[in-house]
């Protein structure tokens, strides 16, 4: 009597436990014999929430496997430019994040094209996700494109977007200089931007493909100035590494 009790029971432990499975559309069979078992169906379940993690910090899929040790699995480009501006950003990310984060200091990395600036800006990114930190990534000409856009659709999604822009603690802003920035509320937006986190000492990440003086002809001197008090300027000199990283 006692063993059929404890079998109706499994039975209804089993089915409650496949129905919640088919609700969330992550079907696991009872038994973990099939679909590679139960221990597959934790890892892909637990590799599903990291995309979702990811791509909600603006980490999509080109850089989703982009981390700190999975450049140095692959290699540096034998290029002392590069390996000298690299051991400066992993050192901001590894050993220097809190007190970076205390003082609101960030990195401006200034360059060529194709020289590993936005692949060590993620990088940092993956290693403040991986501590449980917040951050987002957002490309530049994205930003203002979706600042635009959802305040012509739904002003609470933009009001919300723009919150967390402001606020999050760990901001990568890709591509700085990319922007149509002929129209005066796009320079008025990244002033209010930068302003407000440099005031809550919240830090910023640039990746940009104009020179220091490029900049200083885009955005206003007070703009510049700010981000160069709160940030280390790299400069990144050698020529475009693409074909070399694709090869």
């Amino acid at each position: 009597m006692a063993d059929d009790f404890r079998a109706m029971l499994e039975e209804i432990k089993n089915k409650a436990l496949q129905k919640q499975k088919e609700q969330n559309g992550q079907m696991k069979p009872v038994d973990g014999t099939e679909q590679g078992g139960e221990d597959d169906w934790y890892k892909r379940r637990e590799k599903q929430e990291r995309i979702k993690e990811l791509e909600n910090a603006g980490v999509m899929k080109r850089y989703r496997n982009v981390t700190f040790e999975s450049i140095e699995k692959r290699g540096l480009p034998d290029n002392a430019d590069i390996r000298k501006n690299y051991k400066i950003v992993k050192e901001y990310a590894t050993r220097n994040m809190q007190w970076n984060l205390d003082h609101g200091f960030g990195l401006i990395l200034a360059g060529n094209y194709g020289t590993m600036k936005t692949t060590m800006a993620v990088a940092v990114l993956q290693q403040f996700l991986k501590e449980g930190r917040s951050g987002l990534l957002v490309p530049m000409c994205s930003l203002i494109d979706n600042l635009y856009t959802m305040r012509s659709l739904n002003r609470e999604e933009w009001a919300r977007y723009e919150l967390r822009i402001r606020s999050i603690p760990l901001l990568v802003i890709d591509d700085l200089g990319s922007e149509n920035t002929d129209q005066s509320w796009v320079l008025s937006k990244v002033d209010s931007i930068i302003t407000e986190r440099y005031n809550k000492m919240l830090p910023i990440i640039v990746t940009t493909n104009l020179s220091k003086g490029e900049l200083e002809g885009t955005y206003s001197g007070r703009i510049m100035d700010r981000l160069r008090n709160i940030s280390q300027y790299l400069v990144f000199d050698s020529e475009s590494q693409r074909k070399t990283l694709a090869s």
